[in-house]
């Protein structure tokens, strides 16, 4: 039994505080209410370290327990962490430096799916919702989509938070790690051609934030289903292993994802066709609102081919979420991952006297206390 001592502002963001998930980790892993009883001090954000509380760093000094990032959220680690890539590092904290493991997307391999992204495991809404409308969808032939897509009023709609600033397009390349909030602002905005939705909170002024609604995502699929042909379906970082639920709202509500993917995305290995989604990659802002306001659906050809395989990922999509086993199997793998990623963070501590490195970095963060 690990005992983990879970504290912040945001540690209801962490694969041990979803209801979903709680199951996964009963008789492994113990919560408790005081840093004196833990053997993990976890974390979900850099920002909850640099305001953790006085009793958690005291005891840190006195049994050099490790201190745990454990972020779900690369726009976190990119924005405001600002070392996505590093495993271990020295992180801030009003009472003095403490040294951090790091687990994140690209660090580590909790969240590295076999085939379902790890956010759509953290409330079995996605599970009910996306089993039952792309069973629905899958039923549609690709002329049948071709006339739902032609009969749609809106051409294209973003929903998504609006977001300015050059310091939203944060770059690792040696990570393939880039911030998209700003880029994907720009896009919605420079958009001219036809129908042009701009939802949301952040386009407009007396729509509800959704964080009050009782479940936003539900929200988010009824206002979307069969409303709009192409749907802006960018995430705020684009991270391999990051998927979330935007690409796949996309496709349940009936809409033509725009996406943006590298080559070594592991978006790639959902083996949709590629013409089944439009992948904004190496376009600049004003590139790809190009791209969008000339989608011609005039041109039988290319609609013809893309309903043909927009049908197809319909159906693959339809086998992969109403397959239970997919879903449990999912869930073991995280289970897995995460149980062997604090165990070794556990053997780090108890070896780490042994290694220079490691040593260092304890010595360097007791220093500064």
């Amino acid at each position: 039994m690990i005992r983990v001592f879970r504290t912040g502002r945001h540690a209801h963001r962490t694969p041990l505080s979803y209801n979903a998930l709680a199951p996964l980790f009963e008789g492994h892993i113990k919560e408790v209410q005081a840093p004196s009883e833990a053997d993990l001090y976890v974390f979900a954000h850099i920002l909850d370290i640099e305001d953790a509380p006085k009793a958690l760093i005291e005891d840190w000094r006195q049994r050099q327990r490790p201190i745990v990032l454990l972020s779900e959220e690369p726009f976190w680690d990119t924005l405001w962490g600002k070392r996505p890539l590093a495993r271990h590092r020295l992180a801030e904290s009003r009472w003095g430096k403490v040294p951090v493991h790091q687990l994140t997307h690209h660090s580590s391999p909790i969240f590295r799916f076999e085939r379902i992204p790890y956010y759509l495991l953290t409330n079995h809404r996605f599970a009910n919702a996306y089993a039952a409308r792309f069973t629905r969808n899958a039923r549609l032939s690709p002329e049948d989509w071709r006339k739902a897509f032609l009969r749609r009023r809106s051409h294209l709609a973003f929903l998504f938070e609006r977001r300015h600033g050059e310091h939203h397009s944060v770059k690792w390349p040696e990570g393939d790690i880039a911030g998209l909030c700003h880029w994907r602002t720009q896009i919605a905005e420079r958009c001219q051609r036809g129908v042009i939705e701009r939802l949301g909170r952040s386009w407009q002024a007396k729509v509800p934030a959704r964080s009050r609604l009782d479940d936003w995502h539900l929200d988010k699929l009824v206002q979307l289903d069969q409303r709009t042909r192409i749907l802006g379906a960018f995430e705020n970082t684009h991270q391999p292993n990051y998927i979330t639920e935007k690409l796949f709202d996309a496709f349940a509500c009936g809409a033509l994802p725009a996406y943006v993917a590298s080559p070594g995305h592991r978006v790639h290995e959902l083996n949709l066709p590629k013409k089944s989604w439009l992948n904004l990659y190496t376009h600049s802002a004003s590139s790809a609102a190009a791209v969008l306001d000339q989608v011609d659906w005039a041109d039988r050809t290319w609609l013809d081919s893309t309903c043909t395989a927009y049908a197809t990922a319909q159906n693959r999509l339809a086998d992969l979420f109403s397959q239970p086993h997919n879903w449990l199997r999912e869930r073991q793998r995280l289970q897995s991952a995460l149980l062997e990623e604090f165990h070794s963070v556990l053997d780090h501590a108890k070896t780490s006297t042994d290694d220079p490195k490691a040593r260092a970095l304890v010595e360097t963060a007791s220093l500064t206390c």
